[in-house]
């Protein structure tokens, strides 16, 4: 039915037009809805209803019409309701439904039920009205009456609950229950609470995030919400709370409320930051490995009563576990003295799993015996082991274990695993510091090496000569640098080895990376291993720090063992094995450390013999001469010397500041001539004290003292080592071949040699030459 407004007369017609239009789509309204629609002036005089209204009210349409609005108001609120009227009519405004909940209408037939309304102003041609949309909310209060019941169930059943805040919220966050425990946590006595919104429990910083209806809604819409978070008692002191939100449904699936359980977990919360603090001041302190498994097992131990505490370590290159018993000091904090595989151990279990393990008796344990073995062996009968992970990493387990059944339950399992969220943290940062602190370690000591490399003056800037002998040991070089095998060069003190060791690593594919040099004769004998192998703090007397070795510090580069004879007879065997298996133990150290190095070995002393006297290993002799070169003595390049001559003038000159310009042709003869049995680095000394001596332009050479020396002195230093009496025997045998038998003259091998022919002769009847050693038979 339509609305009717008597006496309303004929407007122009486009009014007319209008009119008729919101009649069509008012009587089209009336029609469609489910809720009851009345219009009224402004006294309060029903103008118009639809057909939901008779369906509801019980009158029709002809019987409301003209009557006031008070016909359909319970006798009880009548007095009241036009004053009502009166202040909307003073105030018109629209009123939403659900902006009060103690509505009632009244039925024809006197019978009495509740209703929502929501009000709309609006003006017409005869002055203000109002239209009022009325839903029937008797199945709405009947399921806040039935839910009004299950809290009264619910509240029985949970009355004696003293230790959860246990109770039910509405579907705006209203509390509608509260029980003795929510009072005792919360400080809130029922009537102070109930109909109060849940937000005042809530911090001032969680309000303006809006927290407590950010949990509403997803509670709504998962089901179930789990929150920890600072709350605020009714003294405004805080608790740290655990709380879980749940969404009360009806059948249609319809949220109608919440329930709400709340753990106050302060202790738990104080424990775990008095474990934070216990760490962090452990980590600050300086990373120390046994210091923070000091505090981790004090800290623990404050929570969690317990005989024996673990922290296990997996490692990845073993793929097992090491286990370091808390509060016991190891050798290696982070390696520990006891390894268990991660298949038949209950910290495997947790480690795999990334789930705890509790472990109620060992004599009625689920787990294979082999898993339970260690546990026995200390007199353990219960046990908890968590997994530790950090940044979705599982790096161990944490554990925890009692000499009685049962000591651990529910709780504890939930503490240790709190814990072991900030263990996993520390421990890692201290496993990082580590690592950071043996490369950085490492790095400063190739830097002390290398600084004291630069300020040991570089004897060469290159390898500099001509000869007929040099430019054979450098096609020899050029052919095995580039390959990784390893080189032993023999020769006479002063010739320059090591620059040959340089340079077959300046042409190696290792060119960029570290070349380390230990001259084994430099080193006392029993400091020699610690500087191969390095050690651990500790590890013997005066062990003050750790010391990375030299073969570590060479990895990945050239390690050059200068007089490797001298190396003692035990220590060869370490040095062979290091060789063969890539990897060695610092001294004191429980763990291998892999490294790869590109070895060359020299030495001035006769290997094969040291082997056949039993002075040095036959293994460790074979495995150094895979590529031996020969590096050639001074007296061998007398073409040379002229170049090296003028080399080294001009480098003592310059950092003296001395210029020379003149070389004297008589001293260069002198100094062509003569054996130098210390080779290039006698060459070299004896020509900076030439530059010292010189006062002009040209090079004064202190010629009297090569004159004083008998050429007798150089041979019996040749005579005194065999395996260069016999380099020198094959070295003079090739120049007779080349020079086909002739001794002197221009083409002779004496000035092949650059010997005189009278030296030549003498070095040939000693060393036992004879012409059918180098002339062959016609």
């Amino acid at each position: 039915m339509g609305p009717n407004f008597p006496g309303h007369e004929d407007a122009a017609a486009p009014q007319r037009a209008q009119t008729l239009f919101a009649q069509a789509t008012i009587e089209r309204l009336f029609e469609l809805s489910p809720d009851a629609i009345l219009i009224t002036d402004g006294r309060g005089i029903v103008r118009a209803s639809n057909p939901s209204t008779e369906e509801m009210f019980g009158y029709s349409a002809g019987e409301l019409i003209g009557q006031p609005l008070e016909t359909l108001v319970p006798a009880r609120f009548r007095v009241v309701h036009p004053s009502h009227r009166e202040n909307y009519s003073a105030h018109p405004r629209t009123r939403q439904m659900g902006a009060a909940m103690n509505l009632f209408g009244l039925r024809k037939d006197g019978s009495e039920f509740p209703v929502d309304i929501m009000l709309k102003p609006m003006e017409t041609a005869e002055g203000p009205a109002v239209v009022s949309f009325i839903r029937d909310a008797t199945e709405q209060r009947a399921a806040q009456e039935a839910l009004r019941r299950n809290d009264q169930q619910l509240r029985s059943i949970v009355e004696n609950v003293r230790d959860y805040a246990i109770y039910h919220l509405d579907t705006e966050g209203c509390v509608m229950t509260w029980n003795p425990g929510a009072e005792r946590i919360k400080g809130y006595s029922p009537e102070e609470i109930i109909g109060a919104h849940f937000s005042r429990l809530f911090t001032h910083e969680d309000l303006e995030r809006g927290k407590p209806a950010e949990l509403l809604r997803l509670a709504a819409q998962r089901g179930r919400v789990e929150d920890e978070g600072w709350r605020v008692r009714k003294d405004g002191s805080r608790f740290w709370a655990d709380s879980i939100l749940t969404a009360i449904h009806d059948s249609t699936g319809q949220v109608t409320g919440y329930a709400k359980v709340t753990r106050d977990f302060t202790d738990r919360k104080r424990a775990e930051e008095a474990l934070i603090f216990q760490l962090s001041g452990a980590l600050l302190a300086n990373m120390d490995a046994e210091k923070l498994l000091s505090a981790i097992s004090a800290s623990i131990r404050e929570v969690i009563p317990h005989d024996n505490a673990g922290l296990v370590l997996y490692d990845p290159e073993a793929d097992d576990m090491a286990v370091q018993f808390l509060g016991e000091p190891g050798t290696d904090a982070f390696s520990g003295g006891l390894r268990v595989p991660i298949d038949s151990s209950l910290s495997g279990v947790a480690f795999r799993t990334r789930q705890p393990v509790l472990l109620d008796s060992i004599d009625s344990s689920p787990f294979a015996p082999d898993t339970l073995s260690y546990l026995k062996r200390m007199g353990m009968q219960s046990g908890c082991w968590v997994p530790l992970l950090h940044h979705d990493k599982v790096i161990g387990a944490l554990s925890v274990a009692s000499r009685r059944e049962g000591s651990f339950g529910q709780h504890e399992v939930e503490m240790l695993v709190q814990i072991a969220g900030q263990v996993a943290m520390a421990v890692d940062h201290a496993m990082a510091f580590k690592r950071i602190a043996e490369l950085r370690d490492r790095l400063n000591q190739e830097k002390q090496y290398l600084e004291d490399e630069i300020n040991v003056e570089n004897r060469f800037d290159d390898i500099i000569g001509e000869s007929t002998g040099l430019r054979s040991v450098l096609k020899q070089i050029e052919t095995v640098a580039p390959t990784d095998a390893t080189v032993l060069i023999q020769g006479e003190t002063g010739t320059g080895k090591e620059l040959l060791a340089r340079a077959i690593h300046r042409l190696s594919p290792r060119s960029e990376r570290t070349f380390i040099k230990l001259n084994c004769a430099a080193i006392p004998a029993g400091l020699l291993e610690s500087e191969l192998f390095g050690h651990e703090k500790g590890a013997f007397t005066g062990a003050i720090a750790r010391k990375i070795g030299r073969l570590e510090l060479a990895h990945e580069g050239t390690l050059f063992l200068d007089e490797v004879g001298e190396l003692s007879i035990d220590l060869q065997p370490k040095l062979l094995r290091a060789l063969q298996e890539r990897e060695i133990e610092r001294i004191g150290g429980t763990r291998p450390i892999p490294v790869n190095v590109r070895l060359i070995a020299a030495t001035n002393r006769d290997l094969a013999q040291m082997v056949a006297d039993k002075t040095f290993r036959s293994d460790l002799f074979y495995r150094l001469k895979v590529f031996p070169v020969f590096s050639p003595p001074l007296r061998d390049r007398a073409a040379d010397i002229p170049v090296l001559v003028r080399h080294f003038v001009d480098r003592h000159s310059r950092r003296m500041g001395k210029t020379i310009q003149t070389i004297p042709a008589e001293a260069m003869e002198a100094l062509v001539h003569w054996k130098w049995p210390g080779n290039i680095r006698e060459l070299e000394n004896f020509l900076e004290r030439a530059v010292i001596l010189s006062r002009g332009p040209v090079l004064h050479v202190p010629l009297a003292e090569i004159e004083s020396m008998e050429d007798d002195d150089e041979e019996a230093a040749v005579n005194s080592n065999p395996t260069l009496q016999a380099a020198e025997r094959d070295h003079i045998l090739k120049a007779l071949r080349e020079a086909k038998g002739m001794i002197g003259g221009p083409a002779g091998a004496a000035a092949w040699l650059g010997l005189k022919r009278t030296t030549l002769n003498s070095k040939m009847k000693k060393l036992g030459i004879e012409r059918g050693d180098y002339m062959q038979s016609p």
